[in-house]
């Protein structure tokens, strides 16, 4: 399992949990955290229904260094069209009598649970940001999957990212013009956002 994945699992793990295992007074084991994201891993390996053909993946990457406004409002939106928001990594806790506090305890996840209330799908995948060079954000990542054609080439896969402060609708519009796939997942999810900007 790649190391996406697993900060994914464990992150969609500790969420899925209802909210007060954030404050639970005992920490997590480790078989706490796998059997956890044992379901979830079984819903991503077994889907009930494969589409034809792969669609877009999208993501909103984000920070807790942007302005709350703009994260609560990206949070808003891309829990109705469905796309999850992106962290690099878990904000900074502040320095504790035990040091051998692990990188995901309930002081470190804590910043998340205005999002997770909000209902937001909230991710954690540094490699994202490290395969698309993002060193600002918000960034709107747009990214076809990578298919065998039917004479068995491998296809090269193409991504778009829409950077910048806006709105995700605004974000969107930009690629809702295109001829291709990532063109068809761009309408697919303006048409979530209904008449907002």
């Amino acid at each position: 399992m790649n190391k996406s994945y697993f900060f994914k699992f464990i992150l969609s793990a500790l969420i899925t949990c209802p909210l007060v295992c954030l404050a639970a007074p005992e920490p997590w084991t480790i078989e706490d955290v796998l059997d956890a994201s044992s379901e979830l891993s079984q819903q991503m390996r077994y889907p009930e229904a494969a589409p034809q053909k792969p669609l877009p993946q999208v993501f909103v990457l984000v920070s807790f260094s942007m302005p709350e406004v703009s994260l609560e409002r990206l949070a808003r939106d891309a829990k109705d069209a469905g796309i999850p928001l992106v962290f690099r990594g878990v904000p900074e806790t502040k320095p504790s009598s035990d040091s051998k506090l692990p990188l995901l305890n309930p002081q470190s996840l804590a910043a998340f649970q205005p999002l997770i209330e909000s209902g937001a799908d909230v991710q954690l995948n540094p490699e994202l940001f490290s395969e698309f060079n993002v060193r600002q954000v918000p960034a709107l990542i747009v990214k076809e999957e990578v298919s065998a054609s039917a004479n068995g080439c491998i296809q090269t896969a193409k991504a778009v990212i829409v950077p910048g402060d806006v709105t995700l609708g605004y974000a969107l519009d930009r690629l809702t013009d295109r001829k291709d796939s990532i063109g068809e997942a761009a309408r697919d999810l303006r048409a979530k956002l209904g008449n907002r900007p």
